[in-house]
């Protein structure tokens, strides 16, 4: 009996530990510069993740978001699209797996979201002028 508890233990804490789990994530911009402070995020797939996004800009102008999208989207071609699109700058898309409100400097804004498929998700802040500098991706195993 006590061998069948242990094993039964055993199974409960592999799945536990194996399992994906409520993952929290902050990024940031630097200052008054159009960038994040982190360029490659990793999370495991399935995980519930919830994206904090710090803008830490004081400057007036430099609002931002983050725009993440499907593994091989052509990041240059949809932040071109989202110029027609404001005040949030964020177009009708298939490939938008989820994006944040447009912060304005000194706000923080949150989104929450799963990925369930290994790969490299980009993410880019669509405001204009900033997705040539404001990329990054997410990196799902």
């Amino acid at each position: 009996m006590k061998k069948l508890i242990l094993g039964l233990f055993l199974v409960i804490m592999l799945v536990a530990c194996s399992s994906p789990k409520d993952v929290q994530l902050t990024l940031s911009s630097v200052g008054d510069t159009m960038k994040y402070d982190q360029e490659v995020l990793s999370v495991k797939a399935g995980s519930k993740v919830t994206l904090t996004f710090i803008n830490s800009a004081k400057m007036a102008g430099m609002n931002h978001n983050v725009v993440i999208l499907k593994p091989k989207t052509n990041v240059k071609k949809f932040a071109s699209d989202a110029l027609a699109h404001g005040p949030s700058y964020v177009p009708p898309s298939d490939n938008i797996i989820a994006y944040t409100a447009m912060s304005n400097p000194g706000e923080t804004v949150t989104v929450s979201f799963t990925i369930d498929k290994s790969g490299y998700y980009p993410f880019v802040c669509t405001y204009p002028g900033h997705a040539t500098s404001m990329q990054g991706v997410i990196r799902v195993n």
